[in-house]
């Protein structure tokens, strides 16, 4: 409670600190002018602005920002960029730096000056990647291009808005035929390739555009030489695997399969439709085909791995150990090694093996004890809850209590904490332990229309000599091969942008003064005097409502310092102006240690920091309305986003719930909302009213299951049925853990820690999982099902 005053205390010596650098006296006649700029009296707020820069005013960078605008609104260009460019000279936060720079590209292609423009545009194009003014970026790179007579380079951009942003306002009429449709009133006259026109249908689709998708794919078809039914054949195929009609893939590519069954791009994609409709034979030959045409390259490598945890995922769990072993030896240096190692042992416990299930896991953590560094990743706490639970269906109650009770005292409550602390009532209730054999069969047996892992890399021969990077997490599973060749080169983070990477610290760290508070207690302050002033800008602009700016002085400052007690003053700030994702990421990061010493109840307000009530007035209101648990939303809320309300996946998924497009159009037809347009989900609470309605629909076909609903939220509630259908007779941990989407999986584990967390805060502590170490709740026997299904409300 002490650090906590600190804290307080320390923010509030800010205000009598700032006295000597600012004067608050400036901050109304710049909310005045500013209220003139964006009321488009530009004429009026240009000498209001200019009047605030003659009284030296403190605010000087946004001064002269909005002084730019001004004057790139009433046409005065050269004013507009002599502004511009002292305001890049006063060193400005991140988020100002991009904006004046896209400014500054503005005026170069008004002045005609196209190299000018291209330099700026291009320092943009990495730093905007993945946010929403990506597509603007790009379509001015291309406007540059063109003036500089560049027809290659500005084909370069138009093929990628044409492929990735078809939905963009400036391209949105674009069809087919990339060289026919207009950019600046003429025909591009650039040329896209077939695979091209394969990712611009997946986007459309992700934008929830089917109808236009498949428009597109009739006009390509009718262009295809009458003699290539192949590929018009695979363009369709390519398009059910997307919308979820996996049988009519596999049909529609069954003919061709004598024909290219030594066509490696031809095997991948019908081990990808195979696998989805259910046809394992199928798909794992395929698979396994591929791996025997190129086993010294990435893919064929990867397509063996992909073959035995096929076999796993279908419940051919003989078949996969087999080819797991396979794996193993034909690629001992792969990272990939080390999770066949646990699929092995996983394989011994699924079988009734839990002597030889003990063994192996037991071999996992030897391993990881020997070397640490390859092994870092590796989840100890997984390992050793199966142990214990080998131990337990052994009927070594005694010592698997011993291990779940170890595992239990976990302070930071995760997911195997709450699973073992689960067990450890079961243990209770139940005192002898199910001795008898697995009733799981060693057959294969359908479990879901959706591969976990489709391999679609690009072909090499190259000789492979070891990668301990590998591993499921970072398999790349798509069905498009060329589309993932370009991809790996594309999807670097936005540079400086703070969502997207780890905060950075500063070479020299900043120091922190001490000064005693009224109390004794001593209290930091900031040495850097520009560090002070930065602060005291963020300061200003909450007082001003300016939030978001405030969000980005506060980063710059965050990024340039570890001292501990001055990033609880950020945490506070952050917390206050609204930007929970940056709160929480300092709690989570920099005060873990502390948080896990002593516990939810010993240093509360750092988990509350960790965990807040992000944008609880949403959250409240709608979750009352559609009878959705708090705790479940915001779990999901932290596993999707972090709470940053900005986030845009680069599938499309947007806003705080990373809702897609098409779900949203779903869900507010719902609601009978007839204005609603995709981008709204960008709003904190269009996002909270549409992601809660979701789940509440979740809950209803899974009886308010919290880990089945996320599993859904994640992978759809068609698979989850299939999963429940083909192995729902597993206990409710033993299920979540057979869950054959790695990131589902995973998915799972972090919105049950997540909701028991904020239950544990906020809540009443109330048991919401009491069936984690019992029965599934929900049982579900149907036909398979290869996409979500709408009218089942």
């Amino acid at each position: 409670m002490k650090v906590f005053l600190k804290c307080i205390v320390f923010s509030l010596l800010m205000g009598p600190l700032a006295g000597a650098q600012t004067t608050k006296n400036d901050l109304e006649p710049f909310k005045k002018a500013l209220e003139q700029f964006r009321a488009a009296k530009y004429e009026e707020a240009i000498p209001a602005f200019q009047a605030l820069l003659k009284d030296k005013t403190s605010l000087e960078e946004y001064v002269r920002f909005y002084l730019g605008q001004s004057y790139m609104k009433t046409s005065k260009w050269d004013e507009a960029e002599g502004e511009l460019k002292k305001v890049l000279e006063l060193s400005p936060n991140v988020k100002m730096s991009i904006e004046t720079s896209n400014l500054m590209g503005q005026i170069a292609l008004e002045k005609k000056n196209f190299k000018q423009a291209r330099v700026q545009f291009m320092k943009l194009e990495k730093r905007t990647r993945n946010t929403e003014d990506y597509p603007d970026v790009i379509y001015n790179l291309a406007i540059a291009e063109k003036g500089l007579n560049r027809h290659g380079n500005m084909c370069k951009w138009l093929v990628k808005l044409y492929e990735r942003h078809p939905a963009y306002p400036k391209v949105a009429d674009w069809s087919v035929d990339l060289a026919s449709n207009e950019f600046q009133g003429k025909p591009t006259d650039c040329k896209a390739t077939p695979e091209d026109f394969r990712t611009r249908v997946r986007y459309l689709l992700w934008a929830g555009q089917d109808q236009k998708a498949q428009a597109e794919i009739n006009i390509m078809k009718s262009k295809l030489p009458k003699s290539d039914k192949y590929l018009s054949d695979k363009l369709q195929a390519q398009f059910y695997l997307q919308e979820g009609e996996v049988v009519k893939a596999v049909e529609l590519l069954k003919p061709y399969y004598e024909a290219n069954k030594r066509n490696f791009d031809f095997l991948i994609l019908f081990a990808s439709a195979a696998a989805r409709a259910g046809e394992v034979q199928l798909a794992v030959g395929s698979y396994y085909s591929a791996y025997k045409m190129s086993p010294k390259s990435k893919t064929g490598r990867q397509a063996l791995y992909q073959s035995a945890f096929l076999s796993y995922q279908f419940q051919d769990y003989d078949g996969a150990a087999r080819r797991f072993q396979e794996f193993m030896k034909a690629y001992p240096k792969s990272g990939l090694n080390r999770d066949a190692q646990w699929h092995l042992a996983w394989l011994k416990y699924l079988k009734g093996d839990y002597q030889g299930a003990y063994k192996a896991l037991g071999e996992l953590n030897a391993a990881k004890k020997r070397n640490k560094k390859a092994w870092k990743s590796f989840p100890e706490d997984r390992v050793t809850y199966w142990m214990a639970m080998s131990l337990y269906r052994q009927g070594k109650v005694e010592q698997a209590r011993a291990m779940m009770s170890a595992l239990a005292k976990d302070s930071l409550l995760g997911y195997y904490a709450i699973a073992a602390q689960a067990r450890l009532k079961k243990m209770e209730e139940i005192k002898v332990p199910r001795l008898a054999e697995s009733s799981l069969p060693t057959q294969p047996r359908v479990i879901s229309r959706f591969s976990a892992g489709e391999f679609l890399m690009p072909f090499s021969q190259e000789s492979y000599r070891g990668d301990e990077s590998e591993s499921e997490e970072n398999l790349i599973l798509t069905q498009y091969s060329a589309d993932d060749e370009k991809g790996e080169e594309e999807e670097a983070e936005a540079v400086d942008n703070p969502d997207l990477k780890s905060v950075e610290v500063a070479d020299s760290v900043e120091s922190a003064d001490e000064v005693p508070d009224a109390s004794g207690e001593k209290v930091a302050t900031f040495s850097n005097p520009a560090l002070m002033k930065r602060f005291e800008r963020a300061r200003d602009m909450m007082i001003l409502g300016e939030n978001e700016w405030a969000r980005w002085d506060l980063y710059d400052i965050e990024r340039k310092t570890s001292n501990r007690e001055y990033l609880r003053t950020l945490m506070s700030e952050y917390n206050t102006a609204g930007h929970y994702n940056r709160s929480s990421y300092i709690a989570q990061i920099n005060f873990g240690g502390q948080r896990a010493a002593h516990g939810v109840e010993g240093i509360r307000y750092l988990w509350e920091f960790a965990y807040p009530r992000a944008y609880s007035e949403h959250v409240e209101k709608y979750t009352k309305k559609f009878s959705v648990p708090e705790e479940l939303v915001w779990g999901i809320m932290r596993a999707e986003t972090h709470y940053r309300r900005d986030a845009i996946s680069p599938v499309g998924a947007l806003g705080l719930m990373q809702v897609m497009p098409f779900t949203g159009h779903k869900v507010a037809m719902l609601l009978n909302e007839k204005e609603f347009k995709a981008p709204m989900l960008l709003q904190p609470e269009t996002s909270v009213k549409i992601g809660s309605r979701y789940l509440k629909r979740l809950m209803d076909r899974f009886e308010n299951t919290i880990p089945l609903v996320a599993a859904g939220y994640n992978a759809g509630p068609h698979r989850v049925k299939n999963w429940l259908s083909s192995f729902g007779n597993l206990e409710t941990d033993e299920f979540i853990e057979h869950i054959p989407f790695l990131e589902t999986r995973n998915y799972v584990k972090r919105v049950v820690s997540n909701a028991h967390i904020y239950s544990q805060l906020y809540g009443n502590k109330k048991d919401l999982f009491p069936y984690l170490a019992g029965a599934v709740p929900v049982k579900f026997t149907a036909e398979l099902a290869g996409k979500e299904n709408w009218d089942d409300i």
